[in-house]
């Protein structure tokens, strides 16, 4: 009995067991299987996410002195500085190098170390430049808000005025909004509100930067300490100069020592010849006449005529020039490898006068080039199509001119007939900051003009309301009225390099950060 009782008491259990076995295979079954579809729908929703742009715009990707930059706008400041690059290079050709078109950037060589062998991508090379970028904004960015700098309405309008353009160019170009356009430009993660922060921070970075440029003020005095310390860069230098030209002997004409001995007869002969030319000149009359009697390429007075500030003088002249004791009329000769520059000193200008403003109707006369006809210049053809057009444009001119004196003789009147009558396509015809020197900064340009209109605008006699019908050889004719007088031209100048010199300071003074790769950057795509 005990036997039989155990044996199916043992059956018993062993059933027992192995339904809970089951029922435990099963339990664990059905958790693996809704773990797996959590995992697929997390996964899913995930990749969803991503593609949506959301990580990409959102996760810091890069970080620089507690300024965060999302993958998103990591790649605004890559390709941004990817199209500079080839914008740039695209104007000098086989001058430097350039990746090639549908290849990714990481998979092109852009640099191998002769040294090391350590190999640089194009990618990394573009990440390197955005990163200096987006470090050197970062600086200006934090400096801005610790001085509690701020947009002005007139620059937050700025940026709206801009995304509105946005918008109608995406309308214009087919895209079905600006998004996809700007993602087109700057990556899957761009839209118009992550592009709108970006404009934000480069615009107060920029703003910023700026206004502390603006913020250097200086006397009169000591403008005028600056530049009588750099008057040899500053100062402006007007000279002539024609070239004696070395007769060069044909080297095939000669064995070696020959033809040295031939080259040294000829530039001796070419020395002489200048010197004998510069003992007939006292003075500009004198230096034309001998220059277009020596070849005729200097017949035009025009061609002989040399403008320019110290610092920018040729350096075989510059020490003969900044003599201090160097007056009217004096003479040298420079030796070239082509000759023998014979040199007259006419003015050396201190800058200190004011400049001027105008506005003009330009009455453009109609080009012709001789290149067009068989005898070039001689040609009867042109010569009657060149009366022709001064004849066309001294009909307009008079026309508006008179148009002119019967409205007033006014700016105002002047402005009225600018639309229907003008060539020039300046604003309003307005040039403000007009010099006897061009001058050129990031900052400041100060224009000058072609001698015809510069003769009458610095008339010592000129007054504001002036007006005059001015005909030059380059143009054609034009309707002039002087709007008034600006600033000191050489307070101008020593202004802006003294402003540049402050500013550049106190960059220095700032501190820049080297950008962190965080978690985020694992979305981005170069």
């Amino acid at each position: 009995m005990s036997g039989m009782f155990d044996s199916k008491q043992d059956k018993a259990n062993k059933k027992l067991i192995r339904t809970k076995q089951e029922e435990k295979a099963k339990k664990k079954t059905r958790i693996i299987t809704i773990s797996i579809i959590t995992a697929l729908l997390i996964f899913s929703a995930t990749a969803i996410i991503i593609n949506s742009g959301f990580i990409r715009r959102t996760a810091p990707a890069v970080s620089v002195d507690g300024v965060n930059f999302s993958a998103a706008e990591f790649e605004f400041f890559f390709n941004n500085e990817y199209m500079e690059y080839v914008n740039f290079m695209s104007q000098f050709q086989g001058m430097g190098a350039m990746p090639e078109q549908g290849i990714p950037l990481s998979k092109q060589i852009y640099y191998v170390d002769p040294e090391s062998g350590e190999v640089t991508t194009w990618a990394e090379f573009m990440t390197a430049s955005a990163f200096e970028r987006m470090a050197g904004l970062a600086a200006l960015y934090n400096a801005a808000v610790s001085a509690g700098f701020k947009l002005s309405d007139e620059q937050i309008q700025s940026i709206d005025d801009e995304i509105a353009m946005l918008e109608l160019q995406a309308l214009f170009s087919g895209f079905p909004n600006t998004n996809t356009m700007l993602q087109q430009m700057f990556g899957t993660g761009m839209n118009e509100k992550a592009y709108r922060n970006i404009m934000e921070f480069i615009a107060t970075a920029n703003s910023y930067n700026e206004h502390v440029r603006e913020s250097f003020t200086y006397t009169s005095d000591e403008l005028a300490g600056y530049y009588a310390e750099n008057k040899d860069d500053l100062d402006v230098f007007t000279y002539r100069q024609f070239t004696v030209f070395i007769d060069h002997p044909n080297s095939e004409d000669f064995d070696d020592d020959e033809y040295d001995t031939a080259l040294e007869e000829a530039t001796e002969a070419a020395r002489l010849e200048a010197e004998t030319l510069e003992r007939q000149i006292t003075g500009e009359d004198d230096f034309n006449t001998t220059a277009a009697n020596y070849n005729e390429v200097y017949s035009d007075p025009d061609s002989t005529i040399r403008l320019a500030q110290g610092n920018r003088l040729d350096f075989n002249i510059a020490d003969w020039l900044l003599d201090p004791t160097r007056k009217y009329g004096d003479t040298t000769i420079t030796e070239t490898d082509h000759g023998f520059n014979i040199i007259l000193f006419v003015l050396r200008d201190d800058n200190n006068y004011r400049t001027v403003g105008m506005r003009q109707i330009l009455i453009l006369r109609e080009q012709v080039s001789p290149d067009d006809f068989t005898l070039g210049t001689d040609d009867p053809g042109y010569i009657e199509a060149l009366n022709r057009a001064e004849t066309e444009a001294t009909q307009r001119a008079d026309e508006v001119l008179s148009l002119f004196l019967a409205a007033g003789e006014t700016e105002d009147a002047l402005i009225g007939l600018m639309a229907e009558h003008s060539d020039d396509t300046t604003e309003g015809g307005y040039y403000p900051d007009i010099a006897k020197f061009t001058y050129q900064s990031s900052h400041v340009q100060a224009m000058k003009v072609v001698p015809e209109i510069e003769d009458w605008l610095f008339d010592e006699n000129r007054q504001i309301g002036d007006s005059h019908m001015v005909h030059t050889s380059a143009f054609g004719y034009h309707l002039l009225y002087f709007t008034g007088f600006g600033d000191i031209f050489f307070e101008i100048m020593a202004e802006d390099r003294m402003r540049t010199r402050d500013h550049t300071s106190w960059l220095e003074t700032l501190e820049i950060h080297q950008p962190v790769k965080r978690a985020g950057f694992i979305f981005v795509h170069v």
